[in-house]
């Protein structure tokens, strides 16, 4: 229970933190009403669970149909979903394992992490922020393999 405050109280930080975002007070007092409310309310910390799920589950989707290639390898890691230890050892939170074989040769492997401050955006947007980071991670790689092109 106190993990799910922590990372609720951690939103807020983010969010004032971020110099790419604008903060208007209205975000920030409605983050922090969410909070009062979880609080005062717990099992709505297990209908936001199952939502999340939910949400995840419609990433998955988009994410699997938009990374359609044979030398992209992707593992979806919902913690709740998982039954065997983690081996990647990325906390808690959801994540895509990213394993790309360069070159057919080489197995690079990368974890792209769902965090608290994702799950607030709509499945859609988060499919294609975590797609943006794998193809960044592919150009990295290539980049590496191939020299800059």
């Amino acid at each position: 229970m106190e993990k799910v405050y922590q990372e609720k109280l951690e939103e807020i930080v983010l969010l004032l933190n971020d110099p790419d975002e604008t903060v208007l007070i209205k975000e920030v007092k409605e983050k922090l009403e969410n909070l009062l409310a979880l609080v005062k309310n717990p099992e709505k910390i297990e209908k936001e669970k199952i939502e999340n799920n939910k949400k995840l589950e419609k990433v998955v989707e988009c994410v699997h149909n938009a990374m359609a290639n044979p030398d992209i390898e992707l593992e979806y890691c919902i913690p709740e979903e998982t039954t065997t230890t983690d081996p990647y050892g990325v906390a808690n939170d959801p994540y895509i394992h990213v394993k790309y074989a360069s070159g057919g040769t080489h197995i690079m492997n990368q974890n792209v992490r769902i965090g608290p401050m994702y799950l607030s955006k709509t499945p859609e947007d988060i499919a294609n922020l975590v797609t943006f980071h794998i193809k960044q991670f592919i150009e990295e790689i290539d980049a590496t393999e191939y020299g800059v092109q």
